[in-house]
């Protein structure tokens, strides 16, 4: 059977790649100690006040934190105990601690063998649950692989190439694979509900409660391809769309240790001018490439041309995050609201709206250039209209 990989290696190295980029501006790190080795690590015992955040080659959380934690590398061990709502993406990832909140988890490998408390959302190519291991709610999981051998509380929702179930589950199981395996230990008190090609080996000593539902997706020649992809699709989304909104969270927040007062500054072009904002970034982003195109046509223009390649790439990535953090101060205006935690649930409130903008496909065309062009204006305005207010500060105080 030909097992396709739902989560390409290359969409995660280019993300993980720019989160290190970013990180390399940002010399940020949260009560940790950075070596040649580049270990980022929480000694056990020591207890930091959240929010965290960890990233290095290899990261071990063998302490406490206490508030909403944030964590990339290439090695992830989180041993100690998180009293908040954890995100980490790295090539693998081992949870053994106790995480309070959810845990959003992106990788080629996961392993889960600790305790929580809410949901948990695993993506990547592996996934394991380990015979200790404890989740306070639901499990959401999509992969390749899926090794489920401890206890899940409530329900499961997940997809993959195969699925091999041995543990316990308190409620329902939903399921999208072509191979499905039920061990003896296993133990669902809910229903049983899958879908794919072929039906699930279920060991004699496992026990289902409730009832067992499976609907055959055929998938044959030429048409199993595309049927594959359509059943894929929603949970494909569904988790592409959780990637993309705690990675734009993670960026706000490391810059805004970084620079303070940069999002506000930025966004408030939108606010005082927004159609001038709105035609400087048309401007810009129909401008900019043909300069790059052109400073590549010389030997000496190359380097500038990657240069500038970078910046506006990472500009258009900024656009998003900097409507979101707009979309999320006018909400607070119109209605009165507190700005709590930093402004961090109005920035999420703003990253959510602009998701599901861009979900119905006769409207995700125009919101994304409508986003874009916002983005770029404020950016571009904001810098232009720095450079004029500094030098009028220090005019002042050289009189």
């Amino acid at each position: 059977m030909n097992k396709k990989v739902w989560w390409k290696g290359f969409f995660w190295s280019i993300n993980l790649l720019f989160l290190a980029i970013l990180l390399g501006f940002s010399g940020v790190a949260s009560a940790t100690t950075m070596n040649a080795e580049n270990l980022d690590h929480l000694a056990a015992g020591e207890t930091i006040e959240g929010p965290g955040f960890f990233a290095g080659n290899v990261v071990k959380v063998d302490g406490n934190v206490e508030g909403t934690t944030f964590v990339s590398g290439q090695d992830v061990r989180i041993n100690g105990n998180i009293n908040g709502d954890l995100f980490v993406a790295s090539q693998t990832i081992t949870i053994n601690g106790t995480v309070t909140g959810n845990i959003y988890g992106a990788g080629q490998a996961l392993t889960f063998d600790g305790q929580s408390e809410s949901d948990v959302f695993f993506a990547g190519q592996s996934i394991s649950i380990g015979q200790d291991a404890s989740i306070g709610r639901d499990l959401f999981a999509a992969g390749a692989t899926i090794l489920q051998d401890g206890i899940i509380q409530r329900n499961l929702f997940g997809g993959g190439a195969e699925i091999v179930l041995s543990g316990q589950i308190g409620g329902d199981v939903n399921l999208q694979t072509d191979s499905l395996k039920l061990q003896d230990g296993a133990n669902i008190a809910g229903d049983l509900n899958y879908k794919g090609e072929n039906e699930a080996d279920i060991g004699t000593g496992a026990t289902i409660a409730g009832d067992t539902d499976w609907e055959f997706a055929k998938t044959t020649n030429v048409d199993r391809e595309v049927a594959v992809k359509e059943t894929r699709t929603p949970v494909r989304k569904f988790f592409w769309f959780l990637w993309s909104l705690a990675s734009a969270l993670l960026i706000w927040f490391l810059i805004r240790i970084w620079r303070p007062n940069f999002w506000n500054n930025t966004a408030r072009p939108l606010a005082e001018k927004p159609l001038k904002t709105l035609g400087v970034g048309l401007l810009t982003l129909l401008v900019v490439p043909p300069m790059i195109i052109l400073a590549m046509v010389t030997v000496i223009g190359i380097p500038a041309g990657f240069m500038l390649s970078a910046v506006y790439t990472f500009s258009l990535y900024l656009s998003r995050i900097i409507v979101a953090v707009f979309i999320g101060q006018w909400v607070a205006k119109r209605f009165k609201w507190p700005e709590l935690h930093k402004g961090v649930w109005l920035v999420l409130l703003g990253l959510a709206i602009l998701g599901l903008l861009g979900l119905p496909p006769f409207v995700k065309f125009l919101s994304s250039l409508l986003t874009v062009m916002a983005g770029l204006g404020a950016l571009v305005m904001a810098h232009y209209k720095a450079t004029p207010e500094e030098t009028s500060v220090q005019t002042e105080l050289d009189v």
